[in-house]
């Protein structure tokens, strides 16, 4: 099983210009943030549930925790300074099927503002349920909503064809 840096790192090669994984700061529910790090976090997120609607099985083995402004993994966080300044390009040894398959979420979200991808993830139901306690960033069980997601995101994944 992969780890979220892998497809972070992933994700981070796509984006060889920054124009998605930038260091714009925003402000966003009262709190201060680099976009980037923001559209990153909901890539990663987006990318998880997806990938368990259609495979029954996580993408990676990291745990999001439920922030303010959605689902974020901690590691992620705290190493997207770092990353975004790499400038070397990361190699990343992914398979075809799963390279593919981040391929049509990053490209299916590129035009995604902010504001639209921390909706999204405002929807989610582990999220929602978490919300009340976000200062203390609670660990998300999303495998426990494995079959609402299969619902959820039927029409995405038809759309995306993965």
């Amino acid at each position: 099983m992969l780890c979220a840096m892998e497809v972070a790192k992933y994700f981070l090669k796509k984006d060889k210009e920054r124009n998605i994984f930038n260091q714009k700061v925003i402000t966003i529910n009262d709190r201060t943030l680099y976009e980037g790090n923001l559209k990153l976090n909901k890539y990663l997120f987006l990318s998880q549930v997806l990938f368990l609607s259609k495979n029954d099985k996580l993408l990676f083995a990291d745990d999001f925790l439920a922030y303010d402004n959605g689902p974020v993994i901690k590691q992620i966080l705290n190493s997207y300074p770092i990353m975004v300044n790499n400038k070397e390009l990361y190699e990343i040894n992914l398979s075809d099927e799963i390279s593919t398959f981040l391929n049509k979420i990053y490209f299916a979200l590129e035009n995604a503002t902010s504001e639209e991808l921390v909706e999204i993830t405002h929807e989610d139901p582990e999220w929602i349920k978490l919300s009340n306690n976000t200062y203390n960033a609670p660990i998300m069980n999303i495998k426990s909503h494995k079959n609402e997601y299969k619902k959820r995101y039927k029409g995405i994944l038809e759309a995306l064809n993965i």
